[in-house]
């Protein structure tokens, strides 16, 4: 008797708590939501081992930066000036809302806030998505913020006395740079006459000595050229973004308890992290390769904070999550089937993406609506029918490149019933196998329409 193993990929968070179940039932798979069947025997039988999404509950990431604020009062205003050098850059003439005086102007400049770093700082952040996308009066607080925090400035007075421009513009600044792995927030004094704020004194809060974090940087840069030996930085876009996935995903591993895991030095020094840390080594590794990838937040599963990553291929946007691809994140025996890379959270549209996750993001992102660079589309494994000699290439191309699985996507919910029923029900799954196989284990995600067929 042949036996076919279902590993049934639900993606419904809830249903972890029924990992287990189990009853007898004859020929069909119990349907009723009271409990989810586990084995099912007839002939060339069907187990059903219940497969969850990964468990939101066990992400320890922390979302939220670090903010406190301070106030101090101002009785003597005769030294504030509103006149000061005219200072004129690629982005305009810097101005100040802040009133300062002469001597705190001086400072300003002295520890970087001038014409030369403001358009060297331009140019290095022309590209990166927050940056390019913010209003054009808020980029000189980002590049303001940028350059006090890249030269690890203590504190300065810094052009805005809106506090909540300076938190989007921060928040700008570490979306962008995944680099800055050293300053997880920020302090501000704000200094009041008795009916104004007369100006901000900005402090990014540093969380690593600067002798580290330049001991740090070289570890780092090792790591970087490790990944960049293996790939052409000649290819295509859809290449590198494959290539960079799979690496970060075959070198790390998913640990709650793992140190530094809100940042890149996680996964590059020590090769364990959480959700943001994969989702920022991806950023910071891309854009190595001239790909531009955004850090996404939101939540997962009961409204626990999550991150990935929204990457610009071929000129259109998708959404990637290393995270959901490490099979190390997933919590139950049969994870190992998918060779260690779930490849179902590569260049995902945004409807597929919001089957799993809420995007809750501090400022508006585009639409990801093009499957022309997902991961089944240009692997051959997106089916739009029943075709015969697609499914006989899927599978000896899988065999052929020596893979542990092989996973099929349907482009909507009446080609994979259909598939289902002629590989699983009428048993043509058999004809894909080799002779001597007498049972095979498989996993289906019924929210992503997709099979997956391991080969050994």
């Amino acid at each position: 008797m042949k036996k076919i193993y279902l590993i049934i990929g639900a993606l419904v968070l809830a249903l972890a708590l029924l990992i287990g179940a189990s009853v007898l039932i004859d020929k069909q798979l119990e349907k009723d939501s009271s409990f989810i069947s586990d084995h099912i025997d007839f002939d060339k039988t069907a187990q059903n081992v219940l497969y969850t999404s990964p468990s939101a509950s066990s992400s320890s990431s922390s979302l939220d930066m670090e903010v406190t604020e301070k106030v101090a009062h101002i009785d003597d205003v005769s030294k504030i000036s509103e006149e000061h050098e005219v200072i004129n850059t690629d982005i305009g003439q810097i101005k100040i809302d802040a009133g300062l005086s002469e001597e705190e102007w001086g400072d300003r400049i002295s520890m970087g806030i001038n014409a030369q770093n403001i358009n060297a700082a331009n140019i290095e952040c022309k590209g990166l998505f927050y940056y390019d996308n913010m209003e054009p009066e808020l980029k000189q607080l980002y590049l303001e913020i940028y350059i006090a925090i890249k030269n690890y400035t203590d504190a300065f007075y810094i052009c805005s006395i809106d506090p909540e421009d300076i938190d989007y513009a921060f928040n700008c600044v570490m979306g962008d740079h995944p680099e800055i792995f050293y300053t997880n927030g920020y302090m501000y004094t704000k200094y009041t006459t008795t009916d104004r704020i007369v100006k901000i004194e900005f402090t990014p809060a540093y969380t690593i000595a600067y002798e580290d974090v330049l001991k740090y940087q070289k570890d780092i840069d090792a790591y970087k050229n490790a990944f960049l030996t293996g790939i052409n930085p000649n290819t295509d876009d859809y290449t590198k973004i494959k290539y960079t996935y799979e690496f970060i995903i075959m070198n790390t591993e998913y640990d709650v308890d793992s140190v530094e895991n809100q940042n890149i030095l996680s996964v590059f020094l020590f090769g364990r992290s959480v959700c943001q840390g994969y989702a920022k080594a991806f950023q910071y590794l891309s854009a190595q390769l001239g790909i531009q990838s955004t850090l996404v937040v939101g939540y997962v599963g009961a409204n626990e904070g999550h991150a990935w990553n929204m990457v610009k291929c071929n000129g259109q946007y998708y959404y990637i999550d290393c995270t959901w691809g490490d099979s190390s994140y997933l919590e139950n025996s049969m994870s190992q089937y998918s060779g260690g890379i779930n490849y179902d959270y590569l260049n995902i549209t945004t409807s597929e993406l919001q089957l799993t996750h809420v995007i809750d993001n501090f400022t508006p992102l585009p639409p990801c609506n093009s499957s022309m660079d997902n991961y089944y589309v240009k692997e051959g494994l997106y089916f739009e029918g029943i075709d015969l000699v697609q499914l006989d290439n899927a599978f000896a191309n899988a065999k052929s490149q020596g893979r542990d699985s092989v996973e099929l996507k349907c482009a909507n919910s009446d080609v994979y019933d259909r598939l289902g029923e002629y590989l699983l029900e009428e048993n043509h799954i058999f004809d894909y196998m080799s002779n001597d196989k007498e049972s095979i284990k498989y996993m289906q995600n019924r929210d992503l329409n997709i099979y997956s067929f391991p080969l050994r």
